[in-house]
C-alpha cells in the first residue's frame, strides 16, 4: 500500500514525506551501503512505488547527497566559524565532537561505505578538514610532531562520537576530549621535531 504525501505545505513541499524517505534511506544505507542500496529497496521500505520516490528525488545520487550534505554542511560550517574566530583549544575539541555526535548516523554510514562522498559537495574534505585543524591548534608553524598529533586527535575523536554509542553521551564526551587534550599538551615524541622545509 502507499504512503500517502501529507497535506501540501503553502510553498508546495511535503517535507514529512521527504523526512521520512531520508530515514529510510538512512537506514538501508547502514544496513547495505551506498553502493547496494537501490532506489527500489527504499521504495519497498517505504511502502512507496518507486514513480512516488522518483518524484521526490529524481536520481539515486540525489537522495544520497540529500541524507549526507547536511552533515558536511554542519562540519565546515564549524570550520568557518572557528577560524573566524578565537577559541580556546578545549572549545574547539568539544565542540568538534558535538558536531561528529549529532550527524553519527550519516558518518557511520560513511564509515561503512565511503562511496557516498562522491555524490555530496565534499571535494577535499578531509585533507581540509585535517589542514584546518593544524591552523586552528597549532598555526602554520605546526612541526610534525603537532601535525600528526591534530590528526590523530581529529580522527579520533570523530570515530569516538560515532562508534562507540554504547558509552554515556557525557562520559564519552568528557573522557574522549580529555584524551584527545592530553595528546596535543603531551611532551614532543622527538625532541628534534621541526616544521618541515618548503
Amino acid at each position: 500500500m502507499e504512503i500517502e504525501d501529507p497535506p501540501r505545505r503553502r510553498d508546495g513541499r511535503t517535507r514529512d514525506t521527504r523526512q521520512r524517505i531520508h530515514g529510510v534511506a538512512l537506514e538501508l544505507f547502514l544496513e547495505r551501503g551506498f553502493a547496494q542500496t537501490t532506489m527500489q529497496d527504499i521504495a519497498d521500505r517505504l511502502g512507496l512505488t518507486k514513480a512516488a520516490l522518483y518524484y521526490h528525488f529524481p536520481t539515486k545520487s540525489d537522495l544520497i547527497r540529500a541524507v549526507i550534505q547536511p552533515s558536511i554542511d554542519d562540519v565546515e560550517r564549524f570550520l568557518t566559524e572557528a577560524r573566524e574566530q578565537t577559541l580556546p583549544t578545549r572549545e574547539v575539541l568539544e565542540r568538534f565532537f558535538d558536531i561528529n555526535y549529532a550527524n553519527r548516523t550519516v558518518f557511520l554510514a560513511l564509515t561503512l561505505d565511503p562511496s557516498g562522498l562522491a555524490d555530496a559537495d565534499a571535494d577535499n574534505w578531509i585533507p581540509r578538514l585535517a589542514e584546518t585543524f593544524q591552523q586552528l591548534l597549532a598555526g602554520p608553524e605546526a612541526t610534525t610532531d603537532q601535525r600528526i598529533r591534530i590528526v590523530m586527535v581529529a580522527n579520533g575523536l570523530s570515530r569516538a562520537a560515532t562508534l562507540l554509542t554504547d558509552i554515556p553521551h557525557d562520559e564519552l564526551r568528557a573522557t574522549a576530549v580529555g584524551i584527545a587534550l592530553q595528546s596535543l599538551e603531551a611532551p614532543p615524541v622527538h625532541a628534534s621535531s621541526k616544521p618541515p622545509t618548503a
